[in-house]
């Protein structure tokens, strides 16, 4: 016998407050890894240097979180993004993150409308076959009584 479908609880729904922690979430990650600076390098350490000092004309600081690297040929460091660009980020961060979770809802939704419709499938098919067997069993007992009427009882003289 088939295992009976049954779906607990229901579909969730839209939080603010759900998408607002997944939102303050994104932005840890982005705050502690290396999204929110950009890559300086340079081949020599002349071009390099010129080049940190571009990005720190443009509002970037030098991160002390990452080391310098100062290997032959292959100069670079990791320069902290300024807020106004942060803050860029951030609002992309928050548009990806709100989309993600909105999917992420309507599979949840749809999933359960699935569940939903074999749960009642399912149901539909048992009473059906309920009847049936009923049926089935009400025709026999007709026929039985018939049989039963057809056929006197056996006399078996003594």
């Amino acid at each position: 016998m088939n295992d009976k479908i049954t779906i607990q609880g229901s579909a969730p729904k839209y939080d603010e407050q759900v998408l607002k922690q997944r939102q303050s979430a994104r932005h840890n990650v982005y705050d502690s890894t290396d999204e929110c600076t950009a890559l300086v390098r340079g081949d020599i350490s002349t071009q390099f240097l010129i080049n940190v000092i571009d990005y720190h004309t443009k509002g970037y600081t030098l991160s002390t979180k990452y080391p310098v690297s100062v290997g032959y040929e292959n100069y670079s460091c990791r320069m902290l993004k300024p807020l106004d660009l942060q803050a860029v980020d951030r609002e992309a961060i928050d548009a990806q993150v709100k989309l993600e979770y909105v999917a992420w809802l309507e599979s949840e939704r749809e999933s359960y409308k699935q569940q939903l419709t074999a749960q009642l499938l399912q149901t539909a098919q048992d009473k059906e076959r309920k009847r049936e067997e009923d049926k089935r069993t009400k025709l026999l007992l007709d026929i039985q009584k018939e049989v039963d009427a057809t056929f006197a009882d056996l006399v078996i003289p003594d």
